[in-house]
């Protein structure tokens, strides 16, 4: 697929400054994204405590995801201390990683044109502009998939030329053991690169390469497994109930495709559908298609029978931004617009969130009301609590459970969740369930205001209507119980 210049000197010459401009873009979007992380001002979403909660004990997994997200942010905050810059910092480093390997990756297999586009199309994906500015499962991920997708193609070439790789073999074993420890959806990737590797030579491994590679991945995710088997399965289960079937729809997985064009970018996904599309098919461009179109086909089976996320099938970012970008690269206006439009989103994004707090959104909220106002209503319950001579405060939801351990970090209070009826519902009834047995006393409870309670008796002890962002409009009152054994399930023992 090469175009002929990297015989020729001027062709050399072009490419080296191609190679410049590719890494001068992702420094300087990178560096311009850790500046803004610096001054941002707004607060960690439910999520983004929660892995920071995760990441207090390096457990082998968690409620809901695998532990590399906690382990990421743990030594993060650990390195810059314990704030919302601290959290979010690796994110925008991940993704400039991750551009800079998609840069090399595509210059083997391309141009270095084809290259710089790639490379710049994924960086300012409305995708990778938002989870840069975030902290979320998919950011090492998606790192991990783009060394795989490299290694992978070194270890094509060696067989190619008859020669074993085991250095290589190491690598893709360890990368994707690293996707498989930071999010379950990289199993979408095993089975797009196996039927990559059927489809053409540049991505076909030789057998004892692969063996060795499977080993290293089964030795990265072996403790997370054994993990999983001594907490009964509980992801999984998580897994099982999130995309509980709710009637067949052909409309779901038909909203899902659509909502790509927010994903990646509206340019970048048509130039994608119509690269996979095209009669010009290389050998490169087959495997390329292989791994994009698994991750997108089995959440779109998934939207037949169930709900579905736009952000579930993100591992297609990988091999599509190369894609796109060899559509792209024979239309060169086109990439510019896409590029520009990438561009403001990605300077956009953060400018908001320093100096953009205040924006009006629907329903009378903030625009980014996911995420403001955690601060104020957990300082409130956690100084209440406090002054009230309270040993544990007890609340009820995920959302108040990570405000309430991440503002309440070093409190000599026990944070619990109420005990769930019956599989619980999140990591923090999962390990910090209230027991009246074992949890100091006086206990004190958050309660929303005007939702059933059987506590009879309890005793208010002061009221807070939230602030405008992630909690509206909602009243929660602090309430003394006296007799705590209420807040057990139906049938307990206390």
């Amino acid at each position: 697929m090469r175009d002929g210049l990297h015989s020729a000197p001027d062709g050399r010459e072009r490419d080296a400054a191609l190679r410049r401009i590719a890494l001068t873009a992702i420094l300087g979007i990178t560096l311009f994204r850790v500046v803004m992380a610096l001054l941002d001002r707004t607060e960690l979403s439910t999520d983004e405590a929660q892995y920071w909660f995760w990441g207090q004990t390096f457990d082998f997994g968690a409620y809901s995801k695998p532990p590399l997200i906690g382990w990421i942010t743990r030594l993060s905050t650990d390195l810059l201390g314990q704030s919302v810059a601290g959290v979010r910092l690796p994110a925008a480093l991940f993704h400039g990683a991750t551009a800079l390997v998609l840069f090399h990756l595509a210059a083997r297999i391309s141009t270095a044109s084809v290259a710089l586009i790639a490379a710049l199309s994924y960086l300012t994906t409305p995708a990778v502009a938002l989870g840069s500015a975030l902290m979320t499962t998919d950011t090492p991920m998606l790192l991990a998939a783009a060394l795989a997708l490299a290694a992978q193609l070194g270890l094509g070439q060696a067989h190619m030329q008859g020669r074993p790789a085991p250095g290589l073999a190491v690598g893709l074993g360890l990368a994707l053991g690293m996707g498989l420890m930071a999010k379950h959806a990289m199993l979408f990737w095993l089975a797009g690169a196996l039927v990559a590797a059927l489809l053409s030579p540049l991505f076909r491994l030789r057998m004892r390469d692969a063996a060795l590679a499977g080993a290293v991945m089964l030795l990265v995710i072996l403790p997370h497994l054994l993990w999983l088997a001594r907490n009964d399965f509980i992801t999984l289960h998580h897994v099982q109930d999130i995309t509980r079937g709710e009637g067949l729809s052909a409309l779901r997985p038909l909203a899902f495709l659509a909502e790509q064009a927010a994903v990646m970018g509206p340019i970048l996904f048509v130039a994608l559908l119509l690269a996979m599309a095209g009669r010009a098919r290389t050998e490169a461009s087959a495997g390329l298609t292989a791994l994009a179109l698994a991750p997108l086909l089995v959440v779109m089976a998934q939207g037949v029978k169930g709900p579905v996320l736009a952000n579930w099938a993100a591992l297609y970012l990988i091999p599509g931004s190369v894609l796109a970008a060899i559509w792209l690269v024979r239309h060169p206006w086109l990439t510019r617009v896409s590029l520009g439009l990438g561009l403001v989103l990605t300077l956009a994004l953060p400018v908001a969130k320093v100096w953009g707090t205040g924006l009006p959104g629907p329903k009378g909220q903030p625009l980014l009301a996911r995420y403001l106002g955690h601060g104020e209503m957990a300082e409130w319950a956690l100084e209440t609590a406090s002054a009230a001579g309270a040993g544990t405060l007890v609340a009820q939801g995920r959302g108040l459970m990570a405000d309430l351990s991440w503002f309440g970090a070093g409190s000599s209070l026990a944070l619990r969740a109420v005990p769930p009826k019956g599989r619980p519902a999140h990591h923090w009834e999962a390990t910090a369930a209230f027991d009246p047995k074992a949890d100091p006393g006086p206990v004190l409870l958050l309660w929303p205001e005007g939702h059933p309670l059987a506590c009879p008796g309890a005793e208010e002890i002061s009221r807070l209507k939230a602030p405008a962002g992630v909690y509206g409009a909602i009243t929660f009152t602090l309430l003394r119980l006296d007799a705590p054994e209420c807040l057990l399930p139906p049938g307990s023992n206390p």
